[in-house]
């Protein structure tokens, strides 16, 4: 085997991929002897990147090799992983499928992974998510393909129907261990804090069971000692959510008033949602339809132009770093790892380590199929992800997931036919589009709104 393994990222300008992933590469005693290969469209954006990572390097005096290209395919050759990490402006695609869906009743507050805004970034990313598989099982055919592309659970589905001889599973940083199993044992109580490392003795006496579709999580199952700490857990949420109303609430959509939104899916499922700022999106309780009013309150739609300003600040920000306008010492004191290589970490050096992936059940959900795709603890090495043995999914609960991954089935078969009577029927399915007339009116505005950046055979009237 080789010392290090070679690492291709697509979509190195990443908002939130790409400077983690330069730590964890240079820091890394498993990875600092491999190859880290940045892929972005844009020239400036790939030399920005190139540059902060020389920097680092240099600074940790690591052996990393580091190329870069703007065309994936010169760098793919004889890759170990390949990670997804690329968006095409993406607030801009968000902010347009959040306004022409709330034109017609359907309110998203993230609009990238359920609702029709998670349909239409599936059709938009999916075909080339299934080029680059292409690539990779010409250039690099035993690497492993890491989807790190929202909706990831969508896009990995489409991976595992329509390119299934290409190794790949999909990943979310939501439930990022260890920082989820510290973050859980200060809420409940056990400890005084979220800091690293957990203590051995604690973490061995800790059970969490988290299961569901991405962004649609659950913690069905948290222990301490074999003592139940659901109880500490809603406490927490309960107070969480009082302080939600002490000062003025959030004006961002994802944010804002999210305990208050868990404390109303706790009372109805017995069980916490883990990603709440998508979760409140999932579920129909919160779009304000009916007559009885809303609690907390009806979600606000997803504040595109915001995103815009924030990645535009974030990336300033990552320009300093490269060019040597901010401090090196900073960028390695405030670091860690990303999820993508934590993962690739452990796989190829061995080590043994549990994370939550994305990827086929096989049993480990016994009341859902095999083929299901769930985010679920996962033991892996360089064979893959194994998910672990967990509770069923409870009534309610395994309802809702099964709609979520129809219709994360439906949009993928869409993405790949351009079939728009299967477009339709996943829209319809979607459990916050609650009208047929709507359902349609959405599908043709979109895809007349989006038409530059699909697939022509969308609009081939001998598709339908």
């Amino acid at each position: 085997m080789k010392q290090g393994p070679k690492v291709v990222v697509i979509g190195a300008g990443s908002y939130f991929f790409g400077k983690p992933v330069i730590y964890n590469m240079v820091n890394s005693p498993v990875l600092r002897n491999g190859t880290l290969a940045l892929v972005d469209l844009r020239e400036d954006v790939l030399s920005t990147m190139l540059k902060l990572a020389e920097r680092a390097k240099k600074h940790v005096s690591a052996p990393l090799q580091i190329i870069g290209s703007t065309d994936r395919r010169e760098v793919m050759k004889d890759a170990d992983f390949v990670v997804l990490s690329f968006s095409f402006r993406n607030a801009y695609y968000r902010e347009l499928d959040t306004r022409i869906s709330k034109k017609y009743g359907t309110t998203m507050c993230s609009s990238d992974t359920i609702g029709p805004g998670g349909i239409f970034r599936a059709l938009r990313e999916l075909p080339e998510i299934l080029r680059i598989a292409d690539d990779v099982r010409e250039l690099c055919p035993r690497a492993w393909l890491i989807n790190f592309v929202n909706p990831t659970a969508t896009l990995g589905i489409g991976l595992m129907r329509y390119a299934p001889d290409v190794k790949s599973f999909a990943l979310c940083d939501g439930n990022h261990s260890p920082y989820v199993r510290a973050y859980f044992l200060q809420q409940t109580g056990v400890t005084d804090s979220d800091a690293l490392p957990i203590d051995p003795e604690i973490d061995k006496k800790f059970e969490l069971q988290i299961a569901g579709v991405n962004h649609c999580t659950w913690v069905l199952k948290i222990a301490y000692d074999k003592r139940d700490l659901m109880p500490n857990l809603y406490d927490f949420v309960k107070k969480s959510a009082a302080v939600e109303y002490e000062t003025r609430p959030l004006e961002k959509a994802k944010p804002r008033l999210n305990m208050n939104y868990a404390l109303e899916l706790m009372d109805l499922y017995g069980a916490f949602p883990t990603a709440i700022s998508h979760t409140k999106e999932y579920v129909p309780f919160f779009q304000g339809y009916g007559v009885t009013p809303t609690t907390p309150e009806p979600i606000t739609c997803f504040d595109g132009y915001n995103r815009a300003d924030e990645m535009r600040d974030a990336w300033l920000e990552t320009e300093k770093l490269a060019n040597g306008e901010s401090s090196i010492e900073e960028f390695f004191r405030n670091g860690r790892g990303d999820h993508a290589t934590d993962i690739i970490e452990s796989m190829w050096g061995g080590l043994g380590k549990r994370f939550y992936i994305n990827t086929a059940n096989r049993g480990a959900v016994p009341n859902l199929p095999d083929d299901a795709f769930l985010e679920l603890s996962c033991d892996l090495d360089m064979n893959g992800p194994r998910p672990r043995p967990c509770l069923k999914m409870p009534r309610g609960l395994f309802g809702l997931t099964c709609q979520v991954l129809d219709t994360h089935e439906l949009t993928a078969e869409a993405a790949v036919t351009c079939d728009r009577n299967i477009l339709y029927r996943a829209l319809a399915t979607d459990p916050i589009v609650n009208n047929l007339g709507d359902a349609k009116n959405i599908m043709n505005e979109l895809l007349a709104a989006e038409k530059a950046h699909l697939p022509e055979k969308w609009f081939d009237p001998s598709v339908r």
